[in-house]
């Protein structure tokens, strides 16, 4: 086991699932705290709007930027790791690769109905 100042492939994957998860809600409540300022007739505050729809644009691109190096750190474990089968490996990913994008869509989804 390597010394606790190592960052390893294993030990990175919590901070880039807390890292999507704070994007994801970000994004989520910038969207709403935007539409809170814009009236459904379009008066409002419209700096106010763009300054939200920046959060929102900014926040999702990180998600994706995490998500990617997710991705990354995901092949570069599948090379230099031994799994015993693929089950195991996709099983592996599915917290980490496959869970975040299908959490923010499902939140964006929600967003959307119930705005």
């Amino acid at each position: 086991m390597p010394p606790l100042h190592v960052m390893t492939p294993a030990r990175a994957k919590l901070p880039l699932s807390v890292a999507e998860l704070l994007c994801a809600a970000t994004s989520l409540a910038a969207a709403l705290q935007a539409e809170r300022s814009m009236d459904k007739s379009g008066i409002g505050d419209l700096e106010r709007f763009a300054f939200w729809n920046s959060v929102v644009a900014l926040s999702v691109m990180l998600f994706f930027l995490f998500w990617v190096a997710a991705v990354l750190l995901a092949l570069f474990t599948r090379q230099r790791g031994n799994f015993p089968s693929a089950a195991r490996y996709w099983k592996d990913l599915i917290p980490d690769v496959l869970f975040p994008p299908l959490l923010l869509a499902a939140g964006w989804l929600v967003f959307v109905l119930l705005g």
